[in-house]
C-alpha cells in the first residue's frame, strides 16, 4: 500500500498560523503580568495594553483609573510621589504603564518606585523613555476591586509636561479576555 503525503490547503494553512498567533497572544498576555512590554501607555501614538488584553473597548468597563498628587503647576526639581488607583468591582488583578514626557515626546524628569512599592513596581527604558510599571508582586489587589501603586516624579528642571497612564483591571484567569483596559492622559507645567 502506498501511502501519500498529507497535503493542507490554503484554509487549513490559515486556521494553523492564525491558532498560533491567537495561542501567541494569550501566553503572552499571561507572561506578561510580570512585566507589561514598554510603550504601551497610549501616548505618542503608542498601542496601549489592549495589544494583549482585548475584552472591550478602551474605558467602557464602569471603572476608575486616578492619578493622585500631580499638581497642575511643579516645582522644578522637587519629588512628587502619585498614586496610581484601579477600581473595578470583580478586580482580582491589575497592572499599568506610565510614562512621563515633554511634548515633544522626550522623557521629562525621572520616574522610580515609591520605597513602599520597591518590589511592586519597576522602571524600563526605551527608545530613551522611561516607562514605570508593575510586576508581578504589584499585579495582586490592595483591597476589594482594587490595584494600587505608588511611584514618585521628579520633576525636570522646566517645561510642559504630560504624563500617560494605561491600567489592566484583570479576572485573573491567565486568558487575555475577562480584562478591561483603562488609560489617562494629565498635564503639569512648572509655576510662575
Amino acid at each position: 500500500m502506498t501511502q501519500r503525503p498529507a497535503r493542507f490547503g490554503p484554509a487549513l494553512a490559515l486556521a494553523c498560523i492564525t491558532g498560533t498567533l491567537l495561542l501567541g497572544s494569550a501566553a503572552s498576555g499571561r507572561a506578561e503580568r510580570d512585566r507589561p512590554p514598554p510603550a504601551h501607555t497610549g501616548g505618542f501614538s503608542e498601542p496601549l495594553c489592549t495589544e494583549c488584553h482585548f475584552q472591550a473597548d478602551v474605558n467602557t468597563g464602569g471603572g476608575t483609573l486616578t492619578v493622585d498628587g500631580l499638581p497642575p503647576e511643579y516645582e522644578p526639581r522637587r519629588a512628587y510621589t502619585l498614586d496610581i488607583t484601579m477600581a473595578q468591582a470583580r478586580l482580582a488583578a491589575g497592572g499599568f504603564q506610565m510614562s512621563a514626557r515633554f511634548t515633544d515626546g522626550t522623557q521629562a524628569g525621572t520616574l522610580m518606585a515609591a520605597d513602599d512599592d520597591a518590589t511592586r513596581v519597576a522602571v524600563t527604558t526605551s527608545a530613551g523613555v522611561q516607562y514605570i510599571h508593575h510586576v508581578y508582586a504589584g499585579s495582586h489587589a490592595v483591597a476589594p476591586d482594587t490595584a494600587r501603586w505608588q511611584v514618585v516624579w521628579t520633576a525636570p528642571a522646566s517645561g510642559e509636561v504630560v504624563f500617560h497612564v494605561a491600567a489592566n483591571a484583570g479576572d485573573d484567569d491567565e486568558s487575555p479576555m475577562g480584562d478591561m483596559i483603562y488609560a489617562a492622559s494629565l498635564r503639569t507645567a512648572p509655576g510662575k
